[in-house]
């Protein structure tokens, strides 16, 4: 039986990686998430386990490791995320503090915590942003802790890597989800090459890729689905008159 851990699966990106394992033979998801959704309860069972758990409370996070401590995996995929649209003047830390404990320090703290049980040759995947590697505006801290995950993901990655366990981080474009809907820009697919947004299923599909022995010798890399939006400059684009 492949163990696998996901961390935010109860909707978006997370909910399609589930999906997606879910559909493998001999696989048993540990899902992490601080909402129980539809989905989560129409899943749980003998291959299906989940944890009620804001992965921004340290201790109960701990508490909910110590049971996981018990597990052998195969793979870990840290995908849960918090963003708050905050101008400048209004930033505050709280949301700063918060923004980063769930984006940063639960996937340290969670792969931290069961270094011991991850088996030889297991894969984590970190899913990251393209905002971790740009400025941002509204989104200063989800921007940071996303650069931060990023840097995280490397490191690790030099960590674990005599054990033969790979770490690799994800960095999606815009993705069409329950959390981008109201923030998502007209331009966001004029600016993209292909022409669309991603689906969480595009995501889903390099997950499944990095954990399998397909990808046996990437690690600590990142992996950009933007639909090469981070190509494009804008003044370029606009003046050529497509």
């Amino acid at each position: 039986m492949k163990n696998i851990l996901i961390t935010g699966a109860a909707q978006g990106i997370g909910r399609a990686i589930a999906e997606t394992l879910q559909k493998q033979a001999d696989t048993r998801l540990y899902v992490i998430d601080k909402q129980e959704t539809e989905f989560i309860t129409q899943n749980v069972g003998d291959t299906f386990v989940f944890f009620l758990q804001d992965l921004a409370d340290r201790d109960g996070l701990k508490k909910v490791l110590a049971e996981l401590s018990l597990v052998k995996f195969d793979a870990i995929i840290n995908d849960a995320g918090e963003v708050y649209l905050e101008k400048w003047d209004e930033l505050k830390i709280e949301t700063w503090d918060r923004t980063v404990a769930v984006n940063v320090t639960a996937p340290l703290q969670i792969v931290h915590g069961l270094r011991g049980v991850l088996n030889e040759g297991a894969s984590i995947v970190n899913i990251a942003s393209v905002d971790g590697t740009m400025a941002a505006y509204d989104t200063i801290a989800y921007a940071a802790s996303k650069a931060a995950l990023i840097n995280l993901t490397k490191s690790l990655a030099a960590n674990l890597g005599s054990r033969n366990i790979r770490v690799n981080a994800i960095a999606p474009g815009w993705v069409e989800t329950e959390m981008t809907k109201d923030t998502m820009p007209d331009e966001s697919t004029y600016m993209t090459p292909l022409g669309r947004n991603a689906s969480a299923q595009d995501i889903a599909n390099v997950v499944e890729f990095l954990i399998s022995e397909k990808a046996s010798f990437i690690s600590g890399e990142v992996i950009t689905i933007d639909g090469g939006l981070t190509t494009v400059d804008y003044t370029l684009k606009v003046e050529s008159g497509l």
